[in-house]
């Protein structure tokens, strides 16, 4: 009976023992598996779940998808501008570059009235100059001075007549447009015409041709008397207008009433015809271009001193 009261005393001991040393263990591995899982956490920065469900080491969202708000994103430099008001604007001429061919005008022969014609394959732009809104009292006083080898030409500008028409030839004339073109086409008894910037170079085949790139409004209202001043143009079949070529003009070394309401008429020589009549005289090739070259210079002075000064004149 001692035999088996001590059997059974020693199972409950083992079975008691084997008890408490079973959740001994099992509490090792699971925090064995924890300490696992947040080394895994550590090295790929993903959030781990804690006991209570919330994340434990987890990276701000804001900081993985979200980008500054637009409001305090910087502002870009804006670009440099010039603050410099006194830098001058930048003036734009109507006179097409050097190296711009001109247009391709070709010099009618078939008459008289013809030659102050231009009869081109491409007409000229009729792109108007800048004018003035009407003219002050110190341009009425001036007048323009042509100055050859043969003496000088003074023009007195009608600008009640041909307001549009005197304006451009002052502008072109104080810019020096006209300086060093000659007078490329003479005819005795009839008219001397010069005015285009091609006769500044030497290709003489070009004269005629040429002008500063636009038309001026046609002012036809004044008659082609001596001493007539007035603007060559292209013809009534490509200009039905009869709108002036921007810089080509003639002077009437006689009275020319052929040409009257055809033709805008904008001064008149008041001294000079001396001058005029002695260069339409000159010897000249087939196409009316003098052979010896009669280069001008224009100038505006005011007229009191024109008429003073003698200069060459008789």
């Amino acid at each position: 009976m001692k035999k088996l009261r001590a059997a059974f005393l020693f199972a409950t001991v083992m079975l008691v023992g084997c008890d408490h040393h079973k959740p001994a263990n099992q509490a090792q591995a699971e925090a064995g598996s924890a300490a696992v899982t947040q080394g895994d956490s550590d090295l790929t920065g993903l959030p781990s779940k804690s006991a209570n469900g919330s994340a434990k080491g987890a990276y701000p969202r804001a900081q993985l998808v979200s980008l500054p708000p637009a409001a305090t994103a910087p502002a870009a430099n804006p670009p440099p501008t010039n603050t410099n008001s006194s830098a001058p604007p930048v003036a734009v001429s109507t006179t097409p570059p050097p190296d711009q061919p001109p247009p391709n005008l070709t010099p009618a022969v078939d008459s008289s009235m013809s030659r102050l014609t231009l009869s081109p394959s491409n007409p000229e732009p009729a792109t108007n100059p800048p004018v003035a809104a009407d003219d002050t009292a110190p341009q009425d006083q001036q007048v323009v001075v042509l100055e050859t080898s043969m003496g000088s030409i003074v023009i007195e500008l009608d600008s009640s007549a041909a307001p549009k028409t005197c304006e451009n030839f002052r502008r072109l004339v104080s810019d020096g447009f006209y300086n060093h073109t000659v007078f490329h086409r003479v005819i005795p008894n009839f008219v001397i015409q010069g005015g285009d910037p091609n006769s500044i170079a030497s290709n003489r085949a070009t004269y005629g041709q040429g002008g500063p790139g636009y038309k001026v409004p046609a002012e036809i209202k004044l008659t082609h008397d001596v001493g007539a001043v007035a603007m060559a143009r292209l013809p009534d079949s490509v200009n039905p207008q009869r709108e002036s070529n921007g810089s080509q003009f003639y002077i009437c070394v006689e009275a020319c009433p052929s040409l009257d309401a055809k033709y805008t008429v904008f001064g008149h020589v008041i001294k000079g015809m001396d001058v005029a009549n002695k260069i339409s005289t000159q010897p000249r090739d087939a196409r009316d271009n003098p052979i010896d070259r009669i280069e001008m210079e224009a100038t505006l002075e005011p007229k009191s001193k024109a008429l003073a000064n003698d200069g060459a004149n008789p």
